[in-house]
C-alpha cells in the first residue's frame, strides 16, 4: 500500500466523486494464481475503468485485493481498461458464469453493467459505484458503494487553506454533480483555514485522465498568479503536478504516479484506502450475509486517509499538520461539522 496516515473522524454525509472514474493505459490482467482455490478462499473478479498503477482511484483497489490475497482470504482476477459498457459487460458476466463469488464493479462507468448482468446471476455477489444516489440502489446481490464527498473535499481544502498559499486554483476532471460538490467542500474547507485566500475559477480538463490538458490548465492558472494548485486525483494528477513542479508553485492531490518530481512540491493528498472496505464485502459473502446494504467510505472507517505532509523545504507553515490533527478532532467529537 502507499504511505498514508489514518484518522478516525465523524463519519459525514456521502457522495461519490473524483475517483468514480479513473485514468486508462493498457487493458491488464492482474491474476492471483492459476490453482483451484480452497474451499474457503474467496473467488472475487474485479473491473476498473483505468489503469491500476495511477496511483488514486484504480489503484486502491488494486492494492485492496493484492494485501487480502497476501493475508489468504481471497484469489483474484483484476481487469483495468473496463470504462465501456460494451467491454466490460461480457467480462463481467465471464466472471459470473465461471463462479466467482464477488464481482466488483469498482468505478461509476461500470454501474449499468454490473446491474445487468446481476439480474441474470442471483446467486452471485457483485458491488457497484456511484454518486450519492446509489446507495438506496442496492439489491439482494448487489451492494452498493460511495465515498464521503464532504470528508474529501473540505479536509483537501483545508490543508490548501493552512499551507500558506494565498491564491488557490483547482483543476477538475468533468463538470459532474459529484465533481462539483467535491468542489463546493473544497471552497468551504480553504476559507476555514484562511479566510483571506483567493480562490480563482475552478478549470476543468475534460477528462479524468487528460495530463496534457491538467498541465496546460494549470500552468494557465499559474499565470493568473496561482501559488497553490489542487487536483481531485486520477490520471489528470500527473499532469497537473507536473506543471506545478515546473514552475516551483504548491499542490495538493497528486498522487504517488505522479513520480518524485512532481510530489516534490505536492502538499498532501486525501485519497482512498479501499482495503477495510473490501474486506467487509468479502467478509460478508463468507458469513453468508452479503446483499442488501450499502456502504461509505469514510475518515472514521478508514476508507479516506491522507498522506504526511510535505513541509516542501519549510514553505509550509510548522504548524500545518497540528491544525489538521485539531480538524480532525474536532469532526470527531462534533465540534466540527460540514454541511
Amino acid at each position: 500500500m502507499r504511505t498514508r496516515t489514518l484518522f478516525s473522524a465523524a463519519a459525514l454525509a456521502t457522495s461519490a466523486a473524483l475517483l468514480l472514474a479513473g485514468c486508462s493505459a493498457g487493458g491488464g490482467t492482474d491474476t492471483a494464481s492459476t490453482d483451484e482455490p480452497a474451499d474457503d478462499v474467496i473467488r472475487v473478479g474485479a473491473l476498473t475503468p483505468g489503469n491500476t498503477n495511477d496511483g488514486a482511484f484504480n489503484q486502491a483497489i488494486s492494492d485492496a485485493l493484492a494485501q487480502l490475497e497476501e493475508e489468504g482470504l481471497i484469489e483474484y482476477e483484476l481487469r483495468d481498461q473496463m470504462a465501456d459498457p460494451a467491454t466490460s459487460e461480457p467480462v463481467i458476466a465471464d466472471f459470473a458464469s465461471q463462479g466467482y463469488d464477488l464481482i466488483i464493479g469498482h468505478g461509476i462507468e461500470l454501474g449499468d453493467a454490473i446491474f445487468s448482468v446481476a439480474e441474470d446471476f442471483p446467486d452471485v455477489k457483485f458491488t457497484a459505484s456511484g454518486g450519492p444516489d446509489i446507495l438506496d440502489k442496492f439489491t439482494d446481490n448487489v451492494e452498493t458503494w460511495t465515498y464521503d464527498t464532504p470528508s474529501v473535499g473540505y479536509l483537501s481544502g483545508y490543508i490548501a487553506g493552512v499551507s500558506g498559499a494565498s491564491t488557490i486554483g483547482r483543476v477538475e476532471s468533468l463538470e459532474l454533480d459529484f465533481v462539483k460538490a467535491t468542489d463546493a467542500f473544497f471552497q468551504q474547507g480553504v476559507l476555514a483555514a484562511n479566510p483571506s485566500a483567493t480562490l480563482l475559477p475552478v478549470v476543468y480538463a475534460g477528462s479524468f485522465d487528460d495530463a496534457e490538458a491538467a498541465a496546460s490548465a494549470t500552468t494557465g492558472l499559474i499565470g493568473q498568479g496561482a501559488d497553490l494548485v489542487y487536483t481531485t486525483g486520477d490520471g489528470i494528477a500527473a499532469g497537473v503536478g507536473a506543471a506545478a513542479a515546473d514552475a516551483d508553485v504548491l499542490s495538493v492531490g497528486v498522487s504517488s504516479a505522479a513520480g518524485d518530481a512532481a510530489l516534490a512540491t505536492n502538499v498532501s493528498t486525501v485519497d482512498l484506502d479501499m482495503y477495510p472496505i473490501v474486506k467487509g464485502w468479502v467478509e460478508e459473502v463468507a458469513a453468508g450475509d452479503f446483499g442488501g446494504k450499502s456502504v461509505v467510505s469514510t475518515l472514521e472507517n478508514g476508507g479516506i486517509v491522507y498522506a504526511d505532509l510535505n513541509d516542501v523545504d519549510g514553505r509550509v507553515p510548522a504548524d500545518a499538520a497540528t491544525k489538521i490533527e485539531e480538524l480532525i478532532a474536532g469532526l470527531e467529537d462534533g465540534s466540527i461539522t460540514i454541511s
